[in-house]
C-alpha cells in the first residue's frame, strides 16, 4: 500500500484556517516565490526560496533555510526529486497554488511510549507546483519538516533525491557513522566536527548536530514504499541525503533505483529543535507525523516485559536437567516468569532451522510448552529471521497463532532499501491480521510505523546490551547518548538487565557469560529512562532467582506512560527523569563514568506523601559495580533527595501515594 496524506487522527481536532500575519507569505519583486514559515510561537522560521524570476515566470530551483531565536541555523539548502524517466520536481518548477494552515489538537497514542496524550500544534505551508507536486512545510515549536507530494505520476524509478542540510559555520554532531548501507544500524554516536565529514563517510540516521548552542536532530518519518534516508558530509559543514541500493535475494547490494508511481506522498524529512538537551525529550515529531493507527481495536496489544534467552544462552545451575534449547528449560523460564510477573517469554534461535520457521526441531516440544505457558498465565513470543519468514509469511503467522503464540521477534533483515522497507509494512499488516505482536532486530532506525501499526511494540535499530557478549564498546557514555539521539525517533530494545556488571578495569568480553560497563543500579535504571512497550529481561533466571529484590523490583517498572518530566540532563554525561504510569511515578538517574550528585526536588508531585522504593548504588560501587542498595521510605511532595551516582551509576525509584 502506498503512504497516504494526513488522515484526520482519532483525537479532536482544530483546523484554523489562513493566518497571514502569522505565516508571513512574502515575495519580492526581485525574487520569484519566496515563502516563510513560521512556528506556532515565532521562534522557528523555515525561508524558502523557488529559484530567480525569469520573464517566463518560471524557477531554477528549490531552497530553504532554518532561522531558529532570529539565527540562521541551516544555510540555503536545496531540495527535490529526479526520476529515470527524466522528469523532475524542484528545477523549473513554478508555484501555482499556497494553502497555509494552522493545527492545534491533542493526539491519544494507541501504546502511550512517552504520553497518554500529546499536543501536536504545528503551522503548515503547502505548496503546489506546475509539474504536478506538491511541498508540504510544517513548522513546530520543537522543530519544522518538510515532504514531497506527487499528483498522478507514471511508474517509473527514483534516480535520486536532493535533501540538504547546511548547517551554519562551526557546528558539530555526535555522528552516527556507518561502513555500509548493509547495516542493522547500530552505530555509536562520536561527536565530529561537520565540516570533517566527507563524501567517503556515511551515515545514518537519526543524527544530532549542534549549532550555535543548538540541538538539531535530523531524521525522517512515515518511511513507506520508499527507501531509507543516510547522511554524507559535503567537506564545506553541510551533510546530504543518499538512499541505499536495492538487495538481490543473497542481501547483495544491486544498481537499481527505487520504483515510484501513483497518487502518494513521500516520507518527511524532520529537523528537530531543541535549545536545550533536557528539550530533546520533548521531541515527538517522528510519531506526530507518521499515518495514524490502521488497527482500529487494540485491546489484544499487551505490552510489558519479556524474560529472553539468548543474552545468557540458557545458562540455569541448580536444576536437575541439563539446560539449553530444549523443553524443560523453556518451562523453567515460563515458571521464572510467572513467579516474578513477568508476562512473556522468548524463544530465541534455535527452536526452528533458519530456512523452515514451521517446523519445530528435536528438543523442542512446543505444545507442551505452550500448554504449560498457558496454564501459569505466561505469554510466548518467537525468535524468526526474515530470510525464512518472508516466502510463508501468511503460512506461518497463521500457524503461530493457531499455536498460541503472542509475538515475533523477527531479525537480520539489516538494510532499509525499498524492497526491505515494504518487508516491514507487510509484517506489520499481516501480524495485525493474526494478533501478533512484533518487535525488529537487525532493523533500521523507527521511521513511523508503530504508530500506523501499534502491533509493531518496539524494534533494534540500537547498539545495546548484546555487544558487551564481544565488545567493550557499550559504555555508560554511550547508554547516555542514545535517549538523547536514538530514543527520539521511537521504541528502542536496548534489552537491558545485566546481573554481571563491572567498573572498566574489572570488565571482559565473555560470549557465554556476558558482563556489563556499568553499575547494577545503572542497569535498572534503564527500565525507567530507556523507551520501549516490550522490555527484555536479559540475564538468566538464575541470576535473578539468587537475587530476588531485582527482578520484583524490574516487574514493577511499566513500559507504556502517562506522563514525563526531564530532572536534569546533558547529552552523553547524565539523565535524571520522572515518569507517571496511573498515580505512580517512577523516577530514573544515570551518569557516564564521572560520579555525580544531585539534589532532586520532588515537587513535580502532587501535594501529600509518599512512599518512596528505591535501588541506588552501594557504597562500593565503584570498585564492584554489582553493590547495589534497596530501600524503603516515606518522602512529602516538594521534599529534596540527595542522590549520589558511583561511575557508571544509575538510581531507579518508585514512588507511590499513601
Amino acid at each position: 500500500m502506498f503512504p497516504t496524506l494526513l488522515r484526520p487522527s482519532r483525537a479532536s481536532r482544530l483546523q484554523i484556517g489562513l493566518i497571514g500575519a502569522a505565516l508571513m507569505l512574502w515575495q519580492s519583486t526581485a525574487l520569484a516565490g519566496q515563502f516563510s514559515l513560521r512556528s506556532p510561537d515565532d521562534s522557528l522560521e523555515i525561508r524558502l526560496s523557488t529559484g530567480t524570476h525569469t520573464e517566463t515566470g518560471t524557477v531554477q530551483g528549490l531552497e530553504y533555510q532554518l532561522w531558529v531565536d532570529g539565527q540562521q541555523q541551516l544555510q540555503p539548502s536545496r531540495i527535490a526529486m529526479a526520476f529515470d524517466d527524466g522528469s523532475a520536481f524542484g528545477p523549473g518548477a513554478r508555484v501555482t497554488d499556497q494553502t497555509p494552515v494552522e493545527v492545534d489538537e491533542e493526539v491519544l497514542p494507541e501504546i502511550p511510549l512517552r504520553q497518554a496524550k500529546i499536543r501536536n500544534h504545528y503551522r503548515g505551508l503547502t505548496l503546489s507546483f506546475d509539474t504536478g507536486f506538491q511541498l508540504e512545510l510544517r513548522a513546530f515549536n520543537e522543530g519544522v519538516a518538510y515532504r514531497f507530494i506527487a499528483g498522478k505520476h507514471p511508474a517509473t524509478g527514483l534516480k535520486g533525491e536532493t535533501a540538504e542540510f547546511n548547517l551554519a559555520k562551526g557546528s558539530f554532531g555526535y555522528f552516527p557513522f556507518e561502513k555500509n548501507f548493509r547495516s542493522a544500524t547500530q552505530p555509536l554516536f562520536t561527536p565530529t566536527a561537520t565540516k570533517s565529514l566527507g563524501g567517503d563517510q556515511l551515515g545514518s540516521l537519526p543524527a544530532l548536530f549542534v549549532s550555535k548552542g543548538v540541538n538539531l536532530l535530523l531524521t525522517e518519518t512515515d518511511l513507506q514504499h520508499y527507501p531509507g534516508l543516510w547522511l554524507r558530509g559535503d567537506g564545506r559543514g553541510g551533510v546530504f541525503g543518499v538512499h541505499p541500493r536495492e538487495l538481490d535475494k543473497e542481501g547483495n547490494e544491486i544498481d537499481s533505483h527505487a520504483s515510484i508511481e501513483g497518487n502518494r506522498s513521500f516520507p518527511w524529512r524532520i529537523i528537530g529543535v531543541a535549545r536545550s538537551d533536557a528539550a530533546l525529550l520533548d521531541n515527538q515529531l517522528s510519531f506526530l507525523l507518521s499515518e495514524p493507527s490502521r488497527i482500529k481495536d487494540v485491546s489484544w496489544i499487551k505490552p510489558g516485559k519479556i524474560a529472553w534467552d539468548w543474552y545468557n544462552e540458557n545458562h540455569l545451575k541448580g536444576v536437575d536437567f541439563k539446560s539449553g534449547i530444549n523443553t524443560d528449560t523453556y518451562k523453567y523460564f515460563i515458571d521464572f516468569a510467572a513467579k516474578f510477573g513477568i508476562e512473556n517469554i522468548l524463544l530465541d534461535d534455535g527452536w526452528s532451522t533458519h530456512e523452515d520457521v514451521l517446523t519445530v526441531l528435536p528438543g523442542i516440544d512446543m505444545q507442551a510448552i505452550l500448554a504449560h505457558a498457558k496454564e501459569k498465565g505466561v505469554k510466548v513470543q518467537l525468535w524468526v529471521p526474515w530470510s525464512g519468514l518472508e516466502p510463508q509469511m501468511e503460512q506461518a503467522m497463521k500457524r503461530y497463532a493457531q499455536w498460541g503464540i503472542s509475538g515475533l521477534k523477527i531479525d537480520f533483515m539489516n538494510s532499509d532499501s525499498q524492497r526491505m522497507v515494504d518487508f516491514y509494512w507487510r509484517t506489520a499488516a499481516t501480524a495485525a491480521k493474526y494478533k501478533l505482536m512484533v518487535n525488529f532486530h537487525g532493523a533500521y532506525k523507527p521511521a513511523g510505523i508503530h504508530r500506523t501499526y501499534p502491533n509493531v511494540l518496539t524494534r533494534e535499530g540500537v547498539k545495546g546490551l548484546e555487544n558487551h557478549k564481544w565488545s567493550d564498546s557499550i559504555t555508560p557514555t554511550h547508554n547516555l547518548h542514545l535517549p538523547f539521539i536514538r530514543m527520539i525517533t521511537g521504541p528502542m530494545d536496548y534489552t537491558p538487565g545485566a546481573m554481571r556488571n563491572a567498573q572498566r578495569k574489572n570488565f571482559a568480553a565473555i560470549f557465554s557469560r556476558p558482563m556489563s560497563l556499568g553499575t547494577r543500579a545503572h542497569q535498572v535504571a534503564m527500565y525507567v529512562l530507556y523507551e520501549s512497550p516490550l522490555q527484555m529481561l536479559a540475564d538468566t533466571p538464575s541470576s535473578y532467582e539468587a537475587e530476588p529484590e531485582i527482578p520484583r523490583f524490574i516487574a514493577a517498572i511499566p513500559t507504556v506512560w502517562d506522563d514525563y518530566r526531564v530532572l536534569e540532563a546533558s547529552i552523553g554525561d547524565y539523565l535524571v527523569m520522572a515518569r507517571r504510569a496511573g498515580k505512580d511515578w517512577f523516577i530514573g538517574a544515570m551518569t557516564n563514568e564521572q560520579p555525580r550528585d544531585f539534589q532532586l526536588d520532588l515537587g513535580f508531585l502532587a501535594p501529600g506523601r509518599y512512599r518512596l522504593t528505591l535501588c541506588r548504588d552501594g557504597i562500593n560501587a565503584d570498585e564492584n559495580a554489582e553493590d547495589y542498595r534497596i530501600e524503603t521510605r516515606e518522602v512529602n511532595a516538594g521534599d529534596r533527595l540527595a542522590i549520589t551516582l558511583a561511575p557508571g551509576g544509575g538510581w531507579a525509584a518508585k514512588v507511590t501515594p499513601l
